[in-house]
């Protein structure tokens, strides 16, 4: 089995500004700048947490959103405070989205730019993750932190769901009874909870 690990988890926010101050006041840990979304119409801010990173995003630019894959999904997610998503980062992300059937796209900021798949089907149904590759160019995001990384993601939702989208591989992600959601995170010893 390929190997996969936790990546990031996505906070969703309508002001960056206001969601920063509530994780720098809740984590006790430093928002770094991040930068826009080319093509996704979204732009975000970066909690690195060294082996992973937490990222807000907000929508920036609706009409470029509308006309994205992504960003039409985001339009409809975003705005509430809240965890919504996360990210799985994978050896070969072709062959995860060759296995689950879903397009691979490029996810595309500044210098930085990756392969996802399985992001708009995560993004309706956010106990399930999405899939990272490799960074095509730049650095990772959460590689400067030395928060302790991102230990565990608690979701509500189909376990056995979850489980067959995976693949069978085995990650610190606790599935509770409820509503479809990310409910909480693991940022080294702490916790980190928006449901």
């Amino acid at each position: 089995m390929r190997r996969m690990r936790l990546d990031h988890a996505i906070y969703g926010t309508a002001d960056l500004a206001v969601a920063a101050v509530r994780i720098e006041a809740e984590l006790g840990l430093p928002v770094l700048p991040g930068g826009h979304h080319v093509g996704q119409g979204t732009h975000n801010r970066i909690v690195p947490l060294g082996d992973g990173y937490l990222e807000l995003m907000a929508i920036d630019d609706p009409e470029e959103a509308a006309a994205s894959p992504i960003g039409e999904v985001l339009l409809d997610v975003l705005g509430v405070e809240r965890l919504m998503a996360y990210a799985v980062a994978v050896d070969d992300v072709h062959a995860v989205a060759q296995r689950l059937g879903t397009p691979l796209l490029t996810v595309k900021r500044d210098t930085l730019e990756a392969y996802v798949t399985g992001i708009v089907e995560a993004l309706r149904e956010p106990f399930l993750p999405f899939f990272i590759g490799a960074n095509r160019s730049g650095p990772r995001p959460g590689d400067a932190g030395a928060a302790g990384g991102l230990t565990w993601i608690e979701v509500a939702g189909d376990e056995a769901r979850l489980r067959d989208w995976l693949g069978g591989a085995e990650l610190p992600v606790r599935v509770v009874a409820g509503a479809g959601a990310v409910r909480a995170i693991g940022v080294g010893e702490r916790e980190f909870r928006t449901v």
